[in-house]
């Protein structure tokens, strides 16, 4: 049975039935998640939040946006953007997923690296509880250091504590500016030691984007898009971005994150000229995901290392691929130390 509320009150006569009655409840929000957490797998009620899908308030002055679950990540992000402000989580599915799916898993995306992920910038909640009950996690203040922390406890909880029904999140004034260049190596290996190398050295990136070869060939065919001409000597690319409000600074950030790359074996820097360049290379990195699935069959693992391992890891999926007999096509947030690794069947044609 699948049911779309429109309202807290309406869920929460939903829940008191299914608890008394001992029926599973399986939120859904858009069901991009690629973990399977919207899937029904012991029957009950499907319970869809797409209805629920209004942006109540927007509080510029104190910097806040108060949001239903339904509404769609990129949607909140353009809305705020119209009035100067900031949303930063921006998962790689952003112009389908929800918000309070981002809030069940603890989305992150690209710009995590700088920013953080989704339980940095929740306020406060509301819960409809498992017995019917609505509740306030939190409080629309910065600080709220009083009795326990439900907000965080409930962030990242995967729909198993209640169903979240409204959501206040802080913002942040909008950069003034960014630059983008995609930085090609020979060696993947020295792609992601020169990772943690930009950071040794001072600077923080807005992202950090790492994809093998392979992944941003997919994705130029899946997309028909030629904008990256590869050397054949090139096997992986970083991606990388600064944000501010001072371009001279960014300029200056730009030309010393290319100076460190030179020394890990990089290939001719291209640097965005434009938006439109910026959203082409961004198009590529955001849909190398389905350009996987589009190929082949294939499994990705999800994996997080500390920067500085990730040569090593790399170089470890790639070893255990030649030891069992199976190709992989690896990219991810570089930044975090977090690499999708994608087993594929077949070869990589």
């Amino acid at each position: 049975v699948v049911l779309k509320p429109r309202t807290a009150e309406e869920i929460s006569r939903v829940l008191r039935i299914c608890n008394a009655e001992r029926i599973p409840v399986t939120p859904r929000g858009a069901g991009t998640g690629l973990s399977g957490g919207a899937l029904p797998h012991l029957g009950g009620v499907v319970l869809s939040l797409e209805r629920m899908n209004s942006i109540v308030n927007i509080d510029e002055r104190n910097l806040q946006v108060t949001t239903e679950p339904g509404v769609i990540t990129e949607v909140l992000q353009n809305a705020v953007r119209e009035k100067g402000l900031f949303y930063p989580p921006d998962p790689s599915s952003r112009g389908s997923c929800m918000i309070g799916g981002n809030i069940a898993e603890n989305s992150g995306g690209p710009k995590a690296v700088k920013y953080g992920v989704v339980k940095d910038y929740v306020l406060n909640l509301e819960v409809v509880l498992p017995s019917g009950d609505i509740i306030w996690t939190g409080a629309n203040v910065l600080k709220n250091a009083t009795g326990y922390n439900l907000t965080q406890l409930v962030v990242g909880s995967e729909g198993t504590l209640g169903i979240v029904t409204k959501i206040v999140l802080r913002l942040l004034p909008h950069p003034q500016h960014d630059l983008l260049m995609l930085v090609p190596f020979r060696s993947a290996e020295k792609a992601c030691a020169a990772v943690s190398a930009i950071f040794r050295a001072g600077y923080t990136p807005s992202a950090l984007e790492f994809m093998e070869r392979d992944a941003l060939e997919w994705v130029m065919r899946f997309v028909d898009n030629s904008i990256v001409p590869i050397q054949d000597d090139v096997v992986a690319h970083l991606l990388i971005e600064v944000d501010g409000n001072d371009l001279d600074v960014l300029l200056k950030d730009m030309e010393g994150i290319a100076a460190i790359v030179q020394d890990y074996d990089c290939a001719d820097i291209l640097f965005a000229d434009d938006a439109q360049q910026k959203e082409q290379l961004w198009k590529l990195r955001r849909r190398v995901g389905e350009a996987v699935k589009s190929n082949s069959i294939y499994k990705e693992e999800d994996t997080v290392v500390p920067r500085a391992e990730l040569p090593r890891l790399l170089a470890g999926v790639k070893d255990i691929g030649n030891k069992y007999g199976f190709h992989s096509v690896c990219y991810g947030h570089a930044g975090d130390g977090n690499l999708h690794v994608n087993i594929i069947k077949g070869d990589l044609s």
